[in-house]
């Protein structure tokens, strides 16, 4: 190493010490909050979190054994005792899988009950790793914006869902709604195209009947817009 550059790293490493010596506190203050945030995520994720996880799965017990009674109202608000409801453990345990599952619950039976917005909030927090259930989450989006008369975006949904991951089951249904979702939107081309999907790839479903009626007739009116 030349001595010129000798002199270079010598006044480089006199520059940091004494940048250090100048800001003693506030390095000690920063190095402090790192620490503190470090023992933070360490604590909640390994301990705080699994104790929520568990104290969120005990309430949801009692809340989906409620649901698979039939009891929707027990199910969707608790019985008053310390058993809490659907949407209570959504709202109490946002960020645990129990609390996404209950958001599911809550979203499923307030759109049984007509109450079509307040079901729309709770489905849009659910996130599921099941892909056939992920679709079945998006489709219920979309009956909540078909009931609210947003038609154009519930077929949209309808749409996503039959795309997201065919299946026998929910696919012929999806795009089924999707067509009628994008009729009532004014969309005959969108329609078409579902109900093209709908017969060629689900003939056979139960929701292909009388497709070729449909068909005709989101046609003619493509034809005349």
């Amino acid at each position: 190493m030349s001595t010129e550059e000798q002199s270079v790293e010598n006044k480089g490493i006199e520059s940091i010490s004494q940048f250090l010596e100048d800001n003693r506190q506030n390095v000690m203050i920063a190095g402090i909050a790192l620490i503190l945030v470090a023992a933070g995520i360490y604590y909640y994720s390994n301990f705080y979190k699994p104790a929520l996880e568990i104290e969120a799965g005990d309430s949801f017990f009692m809340a989906e054994r409620y649901y698979g009674q039939d009891s929707l109202n027990l199910a969707l608000n608790g019985d008053g005792g310390m058993n809490l409801g659907m949407i209570a453990i959504a709202d109490e345990y946002s960020g645990t899988k129990a609390g996404n599952q209950a958001a599911y619950y809550a979203g499923r039976i307030l759109l049984e009950q007509g109450k079509f917005q307040e079901a729309l909030d709770y489905l849009e927090d659910v996130s599921m790793d099941d892909e056939l259930m992920s679709a079945q989450v998006i489709t219920l989006r979309g009956d909540c914006n078909s009931e609210l008369e947003q038609y154009e975006t519930a077929g949209d949904l309808y749409m996503k869902a039959a795309k997201h991951r065919t299946n026998l089951l929910t696919t012929p249904y999806a795009l089924l709604k999707a067509g009628m979702a994008y009729e009532e939107a004014g969309e005959p081309g969108d329609a078409l195209e579902a109900y093209e999907m709908l017969a060629a790839d689900y003939s056979e479903s139960s929701y292909a009947q009388q497709i070729d009626v449909r068909i005709a007739k989101a046609k003619a009116a493509k034809n005349a817009k």
